[in-house]
Order: structure tokens, then C-alpha cells, then sequence
């Protein structure tokens, strides 16, 4: 006897599958016409919230405001690679006026100077970049580190070439960072430790910080930069630094505060308790002070309307708030905000 042809979903089935995927896809923002791998998640409306997860999520939104410019953006390759990064139409304007290193397309910015080799790239766009900086034409160059940060789709892979750090959001490449939060535990309760980065910071003087917090250099790795930044912005000493717990990554996708580029990046988050005897010192000049917060005063300040905190710092110790028990998930809109800080 025959068996009869197999049709897992059929028609209907197939056409429900088709309107909930259409409708996963809405939720998350993704915006036709951006390659996947660089499309960045809206934050939907969906239930009640608590004032203390609304204000969260507004935290988390400021880290994600990049969903509405990425349709204007093109794909940044080089030699026909993908998911190098991004480029807005600013950005893209100038890098024109180089055709002999840029190569412009309607869909694509690519790099076509220095053949196969990492070395020739990087050299080539450096070139550029210096003259970009010296006519002062892009704000954002202004910021001028002298720090190399590798060009690459994701952290293990191969770096395509290297670039200025102040340079990598005009391309809108992945960077990559450590934050540790500092944390004081007695008798069962946390406190943090909260610095206020120095006046003289090329980017948010001013603004509250975690104690210890760093991009990574090329050729650098998490282990190796935590332990370099405990030492050099707060002097801990490497004997303590070593205890410090890797939770994770988080990923955000954000508009540079210049307008002229994108951030998208992932931070390697880490723990590390101190002893409440230690004081971190300020070593490298990065940092005007540091203070011990309590949990409540840290939410509070978070949740208020203000405009004290570094954004992504704010978006690491909501994470570390949800995972280390500070907000219930009774909380009005738990579930949501814990996906959207890790998305």
C-alpha cells in the first residue's frame, strides 16, 4: 500500500510559521535591507513595566539607538568580506575623496589599497585617517588615542587590519572592551564601586564609570587587559585582579555622540570582590575619584532622569543587578529587561 506524501506543516501550518516569524522579526527591529549579522534589536512594547524597569530599559534603549540609522548605512568590506562594519552617509562622503584607498559603491564602502596584505591596509587607511585628522573635518578624530584596535568580524578571528581607536566608529567595526565591577560584600549585602572619569577624557568627562573599565588593543586578550587596567587605573595589584570572574559578553549597536559613525561593540564583563579595607587610587589620570555606592543609591541613580552615567557602563551593572539577585523578578517587566541587556 502507498504511504501518502508527508506534510509537516501544510499550507496553513506553512502560513502561520510565515506570520510568526514576520512577527519575531518586527519585534526585533530588524530592518530590511541590513545584512544580519549587523542589524541591531529594537526594544518592543509588550506589557506593564515597573518605574524601576522602565527606567532600566531606558538605559538599555540609549545603548541601542542605532536601529533607525542602520538602513542608511553601508557595508563596510574589505576585499569583498562582510560584517567589517558600517558606514553612514557622512562618513562615506569623505572617505570618497580617496578612490585610490576607497572604493564607493551604492551598496558598499570597500577598501581596495594594500592587496592581501594586513600590514599594506593599515598602513593605506592610516594615511588617510592622519590627513582626515589634520584638516579636522570629522569630530569624532578629535578624540585621538594613539591606540591600535584590530578590524575583524569577531574577537577569535583574524584581524583584516588595524586601526586608530577614535577612528574605528567612522567605519563602524566591533571593538571590543573589559568592564569589572568592583563590588564590597559584607553580611550579605553588595556595594560598588563607582568611579567619575576625569575632566580631561577625550570622550564623557566627567561622567560616572565603573572602577576599572578598558578597550582591548590589537593582539591584546580580556585576561591581559584586566589585569593591565586594575593596575593601571586603580591600582589593584595583579595578585588581586586575578580573582576577577568573567560573567560574559553583552553587545550593543549605538550611534556615535559625534553623529559621524556607529558603535557596535561587546564587552567581556567581569566581577571582582574586594576586601572592604582596599581603596582603589586613581594611577593613570583617567579617573578624578572613586566612592563606594550602595545597591539602592546605584538603581536610584540609574533610574532617575539624568545624564551622569557613561552609557555602556549603565548597561553592565544593570547586568550584574539582574544576575547577582538586586532586582526581583517580580518586577514588572523582568523577563524583558534581562533579554534586551543581553540580546
Amino acid at each position: 500500500m502507498a504511504r501518502p506524501e508527508r506534510r509537516p506543516f501544510g499550507s496553513r501550518g506553512r502560513l502561520v510559521l510565515g506570520m510568526a516569524a514576520t512577527a519575531f522579526s518586527l519585534k526585533l527591529g530588524l530592518q530590511k535591507g541590513v545584512p544580519r549579522g549587523l542589524r541591531c534589536m529594537a526594544i518592543g512594547a509588550e506589557g506593564p513595566l515597573s518605574p524601576t524597569v522602565e527606567g532600566l530599559l531606558r538605559r538599555v534603549r540609549r545603548c541601542n539607538n542605532a536601529a533607525t540609522s542602520l538602513g542608511q548605512t553601508r557595508p563596510f568590506l574589505v576585499q569583498g568580506s562582510t560584517d567589517l562594519g558600517m558606514v553612514l552617509p557622512e562618513a562615506a562622503s569623505e572617505l570618497a575623496r580617496f578612490p585610490e584607498v576607497f572604493r564607493l559603491t551604492d551598496d558598499a564602502v570597500e577598501l581596495i589599497a594594500g592587496g592581501d596584505s594586513v600590514e599594506a591596509r593599515t598602513l593605506a587607511v592610516a594615511g588617510i585617517f592622519d590627513r582626515l585628522r589634520e584638516e579636522a573635518r570629522i569630530p569624532m578624530l578629535k578624540g585621538w588615542r594613539d591606540e591600535a584596535w584590530s578590524v575583524k568580524p569577531s574577537f577569535h578571528s583574524e584581524a583584516a587590519l588595524v586601526v586608530e581607536r577614535a577612528a574605528g566608529p567612522l567605519l563602524g567595526v566591533r571593538a571590543f572592551g573589559c568592564h569589572i565591577n568592583g563590588l564590597v560584600s559584607e553580611g550579605g549585602k553588595d556595594r560598588l564601586w563607582v568611579a567619575r572619569r576625569a575632566a580631561t577624557k577625550q570622550t564623557y568627562p566627567s561622567k560616572l564609570d565603573h572602577m576599572v573599565a578598558g578597550g582591548l588593543s590589537h593582539g591584546e586578550q580580556p585576561t591581559e587587559n584586566v589585569i593591565r587596567e586594575c593596575w593601571e587605573e586603580a591600582r589593584i595589584p595583579p595578585e588581586m585582579s586575578k580573582a576577577a570572574r568573567s560573567t560574559g559578553i553583552i553587545s550593543y549597536c549605538m550611534v556615535d555622540p559625534t553623529g559621524w559613525g556607529i558603535n557596535k561593540d561587546a564587552i567581556f564583563c567581569y566581577d571582582l570582590e574586594l576586601d572592604p579595607a582596599f581603596r582603589p587610587v586613581a594611577g593613570d589620570g583617567e579617573v578624578e575619584s572613586f566612592d563606594l555606592w550602595d545597591m539602592k543609591d546605584v538603581v536610584d541613580s540609574l533610574i532617575a532622569e539624568n545624564d551622569d552615567w557613561k552609557p555602556n557602563v549603565a548597561l553592565v551593572i544593570i547586568d550584574m543587578l539582574i544576575r547577582r539577585g538586586h532586582l526581583a523578578p517580580e518586577e514588572a517587566g523582568y523577563g524583558r529587561l534581562a533579554r534586551a541587556v543581553r540580546q
